[in-house]
């Protein structure tokens, strides 16, 4: 269950520790880097000792956010706290999750997404625009004062999770949080030029080809990148950030897809959806997780396998139009799901 208590429950933890990990997901987001990234300056004000961990790297449009070069891909196992931010379970943390460390001490699962798991010794989680306002409120909690450091990384995280305050999940205290951000000192246009405003030529080449290859049936429009795609190109994994969502602006079927192929044999599937249609539990269902218009997940097979899974899946969804609730069996494939 969701604590009520939490915020002070997280303070008297802090009261006692000197050492705390700070932990993001893999793939991070603008949201899990800049959340954790505003914490550990807020924390560092308080005197703590503070290491942040992500098992994959900082992507080079984040990079501007203060301290983004402190991350390490992998933990000490001497801290006293662990921090797990904007991730709805254990095994979105990705390698960093040592189950021994984990286990002696306390961990702070802070997140905003539905299908959290509640996997901490304390869950905070509620349903906001982005982790960065959960952030926000537990730094004034505290009684931090907020310098342009935490403000620029707690805004990085609202406007990334909200697309520039476009998605529905995005409220008036989302504003309000933003406009508190920005009189500490971070600069909106200089996020959103970081952010949003650079794109290269591999990425377009990319784009270009993802999108001449869109296909759209059932209500489901989808598209896929191969490795085979960002060889030809010159792109790295991060060119086909930011696809997902311009996919989630078309008009011509309520559900949108990427597959994107990775190595090891895994596919990443980004969903996103129109307002009746809730695709976190088909997320869910493959062992991902996210909001009801904007979800993912990581899953085992080709990218023809897991098309096929995933289309009759949504389909299921699409037919029946009902609202969120109990996630779907996990459709049956060869090679199982993650």
């Amino acid at each position: 269950p969701i604590m009520t208590d939490s915020l002070s429950e997280i303070r008297d933890l802090l009261e006692k520790a000197h050492r705390v990990l700070l932990v993001s997901h893999v793939m991070p987001d603008g949201d899990t880097l800049g959340s954790a990234l505003g914490l550990a300056w807020a924390l560092r004000q308080r005197g703590l000792e503070v290491r942040l961990s992500c098992a994959d790297t900082v992507p080079k449009p984040l990079r501007f956010m203060p301290g983004s070069q402190d991350y390490a891909l992998r933990s000490r196992t001497d801290e006293e706290v662990i921090f797990v931010i904007d991730s709805s379970d254990l095994e979105r943390i990705g390698h960093v999750y040592d189950a021994a460390a984990f286990a002696a001490v306390p961990v702070v699962n802070i997140d905003h997404h539905v299908t959290n798991l509640c996997f901490g010794n304390i869950n905070w989680v509620e349903p906001k625009a982005a982790t960065a306002e959960l952030i926000l409120e537990l730094v004034r909690y505290l009684g931090i004062p907020l310098d342009a450091r935490i403000a620029t990384c707690l805004l990085t995280g609202l406007v990334t999770d909200t697309q520039c305050f476009r998605t529905h999940s995005t409220t008036a205290d989302s504003l309000r949080a933003a406009g508190t951000l920005m009189d500490a000192g971070a600069s909106l246009a200089a996020i959103v030029r970081a952010v949003f405003n650079h794109r290269s030529l591999p990425m377009l080449r990319l784009w270009g080809q993802a999108l001449s290859n869109i296909q759209c049936s059932g209500g489901v429009l989808w598209t896929e990148i191969s490795q085979d795609m960002l060889h030809r190109v010159g792109a790295d994994e991060e060119a086909s950030r930011g696809l997902a969502n311009f996919l989630g602006t078309l008009d011509d079927a309520p559900v949108s897809v990427v597959l994107r192929e990775l190595k090891g044999g895994l596919v990443d599937v980004s969903l996103r959806s129109s307002a009746d249609v809730d695709v976190s539990k088909v997320a869910l269902a493959f062992g991902g997780g996210g909001h009801a218009q904007a979800a993912g997940c990581l899953v085992k097979g080709t990218l023809a396998e897991v098309r096929e899974r995933l289309l009759a899946a949504l389909r299921q969804v699409l037919s029946a139009r009902e609202p969120a609730g109990e996630p779907l069996a996990t459709p049956k494939g060869p090679s199982g799901s993650l």
